[in-house]
């Protein structure tokens, strides 16, 4: 049995090309793919996998044309929903009898449109659902959609076969590593909690130590902890680093780290020490705006409970570069709002940034409320497609899209100059405090690097214009007077920085040609028709309808996993029937609640104890949110297949 998992990049994608450009780095992509290699490594070794990666191995058609297949897997991403059909489609063209499955982060897209060259869609995480969808394979009963209805545990993960990687890490500036699961903040545009939950779940320390010791046996020079915020479970965090340290600097180059994490860690200051000393380069923090009212709008309570600028500087003191998200859109977002974040981003010293326009991920908390408003635009046109992070898909309130898409190109064109990349970046090494305690590469080190050092020499002496050559060497000279321990550092703060710029002034020109076109075509600006699956009114009584049917089921079902399997598919059973037509949460809807739940118990077995005193009389925080997600994907996906 064979198959074939490709990761799907184009010919034009701005981070692969800006990454080749900088030649000093001798990578074909950003980051080495791991949603791939994680589902190669959790399928059995009956199988034989191969791993595609289009952004390194150019087009994988000949492969889909000359090679047969059982199974073709493709991961998907937004910004490569195109690419990603046509391959689906040239499988079924080629090889019709190979089975096409997909999955995701970018499959919602996919999912709703339900494109005729899919056979299998999964949805969220796989250690459980693919092996699933194998042995259903082999049986000849598969099905149309996988979703895992219970968190997997993640100290039964298997590190990605990195392996099948052909050309190995040497093609990627950076490579992932996942040590938890689950993010215990609800911001309104974000879709981590449908898919990972709010609890954060982690592999073992030991689990992650062995993967960082294998990826440096393949000589990757940089790992991204890749988590939804690596300081969800902040104990868990301070554990793993104290052991990371001394195993980082057993290396003869320790790893540089970068992670995503939020602005909490800048008031745990022993936190911050051991980031540092572990050679984290950057932190990503979802900022998101410098205005208290906008951080509301997006339910981001946490970036309110003191000064954000100052929390930055606090975590640049450390030497940690911040790499700041930020989004312009909001509905108290007006036009002064690409000044004011401006402002911010100099004030703050911030030196490496990302600045999108707001979009609604589909199924999130906000995309249904501005679904019910009528502000969620179709993104069907052919102008939009795999543009969302320049061309957003809402109608924001107090501006128009065409004054959003033209602040935003002159934001970026103007912020990331290099003369004013340069005032920031020298405060930044005037700003830091603390030096971290890291190995110092000796002179066999440094020969290893010779010639990553002496790329970088020539790319910054002759291959850049002189206003980025002026910058480079004015940022070096004030390293040199702080200390040259910061020399690594800086090479990886001026790359960081020319990534931004290239990407920025590319963004800039998108965006210009974006406003210009629906300025000529608003005719083409069509509000999206989806259908919601789940009714408003059964939404804004989700709570009452979910703990009405916990309670009825929590005395009969011994844990909450099973109590999960149980309540999902009687509020499936209810809102078939009762969906439609529900107005309000009465005596007689909790009769019907109980008499679903009773009907679904009634076919379990019947050596379940009674465990009212395992499970209070409330659900678990996060319960209602789940079955409400669950019953959303399960009544989409039954009409998907009707």
């Amino acid at each position: 049995m064979n198959i074939l998992l490709i990761n799907p990049g184009s010919s034009d994608d701005v981070d692969s090309r800006i990454t080749q450009e900088i030649s000093y780095l001798f990578a074909k992509n950003l980051f080495a793919p791991h949603a791939v290699t994680a589902v190669a490594a959790l399928t059995p070794s009956c199988w034989h996998v191969e791993v595609h990666d289009e952004y390194t191995r150019g087009p994988s058609d000949s492969l889909i044309r000359n090679n047969p297949y059982d199974i073709v897997g493709i991961t998907i991403t937004s910004n490569q929903l195109r690419r990603s059909l046509y391959l689906a489609n040239l499988v079924k063209v080629n090889q019709p009898a190979a089975l096409v499955v997909v999955g995701g982060i970018g499959v919602e897209h996919l999912v709703s449109k339900n494109p005729q060259d899919v056979d299998v869609v999964f949805h969220g995480e796989a250690e459980e659902t693919w092996p699933r969808f194998l042995e259903d394979y082999q049986k000849g009963a598969y099905l149309p959609v996988y979703k895992n209805v219970t968190k997997p545990d993640m100290t039964r993960t298997p590190a990605p076969r990195w392996d099948l990687l052909r050309g190995g890490l040497a093609a990627y500036t950076a490579t992932l590593v996942q040590t938890t699961r689950g993010c215990p903040f609800d911001c309104s545009f974000c879709d981590v909690i449908y898919t990972y939950g709010r609890k954060p779940r982690s592999k073992t320390i030991e689990q992650v130590l062995d993967e960082v010791k294998k990826l440096h046996q393949l000589n990757t020079k940089m790992i991204f902890i890749a988590d939804d915020n690596f300081a969800g479970d902040k104990k868990y965090t301070k554990t793993l680093l104290r052991k990371l340290i001394p195993l980082n600097n057993s290396f003869k180059i320790p790893i540089d780290f970068t992670t995503q994490i939020d602005i909490t860690i800048a008031g745990d200051e022993e936190l911050l020490q051991l980031l540092a000393d572990c050679n984290f380069q950057s932190v990503m923090i979802g900022i998101e705006s410098e205005n208290e009212e906008s951080l509301k709008d997006y339910n981001k309570h946490q970036n309110i409970r003191f000064p954000v600028g100052e929390a930055v500087r606090k975590i640049q003191s450390y030497g940690i570069i911040v790499l700041a998200h930020m989004i312009v859109g909001a509905d108290s977002d007006d036009k002064n709002v690409f000044r004011n974040t401006a402002r911010f981003i100099t004030d703050a010293n911030i030196v490496h940034h990302l600045c999108h326009p707001l979009a609604a991920p589909y199924g999130t908390k906000m995309w249904y409320d501005l679904k019910r408003k009528g502000r969620i635009i179709s993104t069907e046109s052919e102008e939009i497609k795999d543009k969302l992070d320049i061309v957003t898909n809402i109608i924001p309130k107090q501006l128009s899209r065409i004054e959003l898409f033209e602040g935003l190109a002159d934001y970026w064109e103007e912020i990331y100059q290099p003369r004013l990349f340069k005032q920031r970046a020298i405060a930044f090494i005037e700003g830091i405090k603390y030096k971290p305690k890291i190995k110092e590469p000796g002179i066999s080190a440094l020969w290893t690097l010779r010639k990553m050092l002496y790329g970088v020499f020539v790319f910054y002496m002759f291959r850049l214009g002189k206003e980025h050559r002026k910058a480079f060497f004015s940022v070096l000279h004030a390293t040199v007077r702080k200390g040259i321990y910061l020399m690594p550092k800086i090479i990886y703060l001026y790359t960081s920085y020319l990534v931004d710029y290239k990407r920025s002034m590319h963004d800039a020109g998108v965006a210009r040609a974006h406003a210009q076109w629906e300025r000529e075509n608003p005719e083409k600006i069509q509000i999206d028709n989806t259908i919601v699956p789940v009714s408003d009114k059964f939404r804004e009584h989700a709570n009452l309808i979910i703990t009405a049917a916990y309670n009825r089921v929590r005395t009969r079902i011994p844990d909450k996993k099973r109590l999960f399997l149980t309540v999902v598919p009687a509020m499936v059973d209810y809102h078939d029937r009762f969906g439609a037509d529900f107005e309000t949460f009465d005596q007689f809807q909790l009769e019907q609640i109980n008499n679903f739940c009773d009907r679904i118990m009634d076919q379990l077995p019947k050596n379940h104890k009674d465990c009212s005193e395992e499970l209070g009389i409330e659900p678990p925080v996060g319960f209602t949110r789940e079955i409400l997600d669950a019953l959303d994907n399960a009544v989409r996906y039954r009409n998907m297949n009707n």
